[in-house]
């Protein structure tokens, strides 16, 4: 990971779920205010659910921000499994342009955002036994020590998590491939993740319900990992 610029030219953040027990929606508040930038990339799963009475005023508030983000700085919001029914409703509200998949070039060369939930197999299979493992571990989070020693170990360890980052990755890049692009981008995981092929480059900007939470900053053909806050 490397030392966090507070101006760049894209950020990209992911999977903030708002309205969820563990979303640090403050957190994105503070890192989001004090950050510089000419466009920002919301790459799905900003919201957990349909259910607004779940929202918090924290929640309401990045809401609020993001509005305010939109009237002097690009927003794109690219719509993840958990923000279905809702990105229509929440982009008039905010101002953001909202894409199933967001695609862009830069000196010939083409880089496309999509939230990662389109690669995983097993979300789309077994939609109940995934929302199950979804709750059980946001609870593991809630009751977890104040470094989340657990749920870091969950998710280093889990053979699960494991194989659906490499999945994600591994059909990212097939995808990218077939679309001729040469830089991908995903979230859904909530792991961070790097590959870099001869033809293509995959990056997983991680998600905003662990501490430290993770973003991607590019800046021309710079393009680097970072954790907020750093430790």
């Amino acid at each position: 990971m490397n030392k966090i610029s507070t101006k760049t030219h894209t950020l990209i953040i992911s999977d903030l779920h708002l309205g969820s027990s563990v979303s640090r929606s403050k957190n994105a508040i503070d890192f989001l205010k004090k950050t510089k930038f000419k466009k920002l990339i919301l790459l799905g799963d900003i919201f957990e659910s349909l259910n607004f009475q779940k929202l918090i005023k924290t929640d309401w508030e990045f809401l609020s921000l993001i509005t305010k983000l939109s009237k002097k700085s690009k927003v794109i919001w690219v719509e993840g499994n958990h923000d279905k029914g809702l990105t229509n409703i929440f982009s008039s509200f905010t101002g953001a342009r909202v894409y199933k998949n967001y695609k862009w070039q830069y000196k010939k060369r083409k880089y496309l955002a999509i939230h990662g939930h389109q690669f995983d197999n097993f979300l789309v299979d077994n939609a109940i036994l995934s929302f199950l493992a979804n709750q059980i571990y946001n609870f593991i989070q809630l009751i977890d020590f104040h470094d989340y020693r657990i749920s870091r170990f969950i998710k280093r360890k889990s053979k699960g998590w494991l194989r659906l980052s490499r999945k994600v990755a591994q059909r990212a890049i097939l995808y990218g491939k077939l679309k001729r692009i040469d830089y991908i981008f995903c979230g859904h995981t909530h792991k961070t993740d790097q590959k870099i092929e001869k033809s293509i480059s995959y990056y997983n900007c991680g998600c905003w319900t662990d501490d430290p939470s993770s973003f991607i900053t590019l800046d021309k053909d710079k393009i680097e990992i970072h954790k907020y806050p750093e430790k």
